[in-house]
């Protein structure tokens, strides 16, 4: 029992934060300080990204943009291994993503 009141006690001293901006891949918009906003909100939601896959997809879903589109389309694809894509070993990591969406 001491255990589950010091667990729920620290979510509850935690400073919550907003949500990270959407990434359009548009000048002035820097993906390295995007994925830094983004881990930062992991970190201070962690008991809502338990799975680096959750995160993952999370991150997609705060993307937009025909650019950002097709990279989380096929990313997706690839994570998954549906729609007659193979299954790429690593792309359920969140270091992957970020080398990924980096490159």
């Amino acid at each position: 029992m001491a255990k589950a009141i010091t667990q729920e006690q620290l979510l509850v001293t935690k400073r919550p934060t907003d949500p990270p901006w959407i990434f359009k891949n548009k000048t002035g918009q820097d993906i390295l300080i995007w994925l830094m906003a983004v881990q930062d909100y992991f970190e201070r939601n962690e008991h809502l990204f338990t799975v680096e896959v959750d995160q993952i997809k999370y991150a997609m879903g705060r993307m937009e943009g025909d650019d950002v589109a097709r990279f989380t389309d096929t990313y997706q694809k690839k994570m998954s291994g549906k729609l007659g894509y193979k299954m790429e070993i690593g792309y359920d990591r969140w270091f992957m993503f970020e080398q990924r969406v980096t490159e």
